[in-house]
């Protein structure tokens, strides 16, 4: 599967155009902004094209480099599976072209050994040899057929370990390394697949939850306790959440939660479970007698039909910075 099947005339006027917004946006027109703006301007991939209408003077440069990732990604999977799939298809063809070969060569002696059986003349001895020489025909055409099966079967392990490779790349393409929950691309794709669910009596809410003071925690403790305090909440979020709803790290220290089905009023329920649950819970500090106590600040929304992903997240980040303006570890729904 080459990535990039446009024609020299069209690859052309594509790196035409990719410059000149380049040059429109004021921006580098180094490697990364070119491959990000020759990929938009393909408008294949939707994942790209979903970041790249988010894109501002202030944003730029780090959905670009969230972009490249994503596009780096794909690239090198899917030139590992063209390198896998080639190998497999040639052997395949190499093995059924031998196969073939010796299929007809049989065919050919079985049909003179049995034209020989059929004239009138023919001595037993000499019938006993064709005879002979027909049941070893037949025996080496079992015996191709038996190595073809194998092969086939070899064939069809190999591929069977080729979808678990690829499984697991997607898998590490949408998961946050530190967590194991949602990354932001998992985000964006779980938000797309339920938005043909979304009606008045089955809404879509979400809640974005921001660690208080968690620099200070890092500052005191080191990046290893705070690393743990974010694999805490991860697992903490996903005891508490039912298991159709989506659980992510949306930056830094914020987490989000996305829930089909639920309305703004159950989706604050929640929030306000969590933030009680975060709150009583006091880590132990490895090798110490010290506990850190953890609270969070929450912002809560439900979608509006028609609006953007952006939007709908961005009106739950503001009722997040009003949690934290009401001075924190509080749960603020937006309406």
């Amino acid at each position: 599967m080459h990535q990039y099947t446009e024609s020299y005339v069209e690859s052309k006027k594509l790196a035409e155009a990719t410059l000149a917004d380049i040059d429109q946006r004021k921006i580098s027109p180094n490697p990364i902004n070119f491959l990000v703006g020759y990929e938009h301007l393909l408008k294949r991939d939707p994942f790209v094209r979903k970041k790249m209408e988010l894109v501002n003077a202030e944003n730029y440069e780090v959905i670009a480099l969230e972009v490249f990732n994503h596009i780096a990604t794909r690239i090198c999977v899917m030139n590992s599976v063209d390198h896998v799939l080639l190998r497999l298809v040639s052997e395949v063809v190499d093995d059924l072209e031998v196969l073939g070969g010796d299929i007809s060569g049989h065919i050919l002696q079985l049909k003179s050994s049995l034209k020989s059986l059929l004239q009138e003349d023919i001595s037993p001895a000499s019938a006993g040899e064709i005879v002979h020489d027909v049941v070893d025909c037949v025996q080496d055409l079992a015996d191709n057929t038996h190595k073809m099966k194998e092969k086939m079967h070899t064939v069809q392990s190999e591929v069977v370990v080729l979808k678990k490779k690829l499984e697991d790349s997607y898998r590490e393409a949408h998961t946050d390394p530190l967590t194991g929950v949602g990354n932001r691309r998992a985000l964006d794709k779980f938000f797309d697949d339920s938005l043909h669910a979304v009606t008045e009596d089955s809404p879509l809410s979400c809640i974005i939850l921001d660690i208080d003071h968690f620099k200070k925690i890092n500052d005191d403790y080191g990046h290893l306790v705070g690393d743990s305090v974010l694999r805490y909440i991860a697992r903490m979020l996903a005891n508490l959440t039912k298991g159709q709803d989506f659980i992510g790290r949306f930056g830094g220290e914020e987490f989000i939660v996305v829930m089909p089905d639920t309305n703004l009023e159950n989706a604050c329920c929640l929030a306000e479970k969590l933030r009680k649950s975060l709150e009583e819970a006091k880590l132990k500090v490895k090798d110490s007698q010290e506990r850190i106590s953890l609270t969070a600040s929450f912002g809560v929304a439900t979608y509006v039909k028609g609006e953007k992903s952006a939007v709908f997240f961005d009106r739950a980040d503001k009722a997040l910075y009003a949690a934290k303006a009401a001075g924190r570890n509080c749960v603020k729904c937006s309406v």
